[in-house]
């Protein structure tokens, strides 16, 4: 099932206190449901380039991946680790609640407007965002039908994270999404709505800073939603993924 010589479990139970399973009739040992299940686990950690005391701890003494085990990971510049937890809360939470519960408390605490020294925690903050942005890319889903949503940084607007969470869980939904990227300026965003065949569904517009309605008031298409997305616009909107993802899902 695992492909591994008997030898290569026992040195795990030695090194890493793997369960070495319970003694059966003659020379077999049995294996519970669940430390196969972790044993795939490690072992798929470890070919995606983990070491294996970080895959053995992952996969059998992680029940469920904190803010704090992430960022110690961060801190420790070791990405294998942070991306293999963001990774194992969206299986068992899903892309919305990770980046709500995991994600942005972590981002928020590196660099929010309660973070101390966030000058001197420029590069935490990039190993950080590389992590949230290649479990998002490693998540399978379903090959998406129909018109599309656009997803923009507003131009001076650098955080795409948020879209890039957005854009996953459209996916996930059977809605597909084309994320435009960062600081987009208006000429550009007209020029992706007129170029986009058939017409998307929706535009959304992402701002994180204080933006004005005036940059993308004329953006609105008929059979285009221009749905205002982050807490940098001033009136109602999608303040969130969250409230976005529920506002152009079925």
């Amino acid at each position: 099932m695992l492909d591994l010589p008997a030898s290569t479990l026992r040195g795990w139970h030695r090194r890493y206190r793997v369960p070495a399973g319970h003694g059966g009739s003659g020379r077999h040992r049995r294996y519970p449901t669940g430390d196969i299940q972790a044993l795939r686990r490690m072992k798929e950690l470890i070919d995606h380039g983990m070491s294996a005391q970080s895959a053995a701890h992952q996969a059998f003494h992680t029940v469920r991946p904190t803010t704090g085990e992430l960022l110690a990971a961060v801190s420790r510049m070791d990405t294998d680790t942070a991306v293999a937890l963001l990774e194992a809360h969206i299986r068992t939470h899903g892309v919305v609640h990770t980046w709500q519960t995991l994600c942005r408390p972590a981002l928020n605490h590196l660099g929010g407007p309660r973070a101390t020294d966030a000058d001197r925690c420029v590069d935490l903050v990039h190993v950080l965002s590389w992590s949230i942005t290649t479990a998002l890319h490693r998540v399978p889903v379903p090959a998406p039908t129909g018109p599309v949503v656009l997803l923009a940084c507003v131009e001076d607007e650098r955080h795409t994270l948020a879209l890039e969470a957005l854009r996953t869980a459209l996916a996930l939904d059977g809605v597909p999404a084309r994320l435009l990227g960062a600081s987009l300026p208006l000429p550009a965003l007209r020029e992706a709505l007129r170029r986009t065949d058939p017409a998307p569904r929706a535009l959304v517009p992402w701002a994180h800073r204080p933006t004005h309605l005036d940059m993308v008031t004329d953006l609105a298409t008929p059979g285009t939603r221009l749905l205002l997305t982050g807490p940098g616009w001033p009136t109602t909107h999608a303040r969130s993924p969250t409230d976005a993802l529920s506002l152009l899902t079925p």
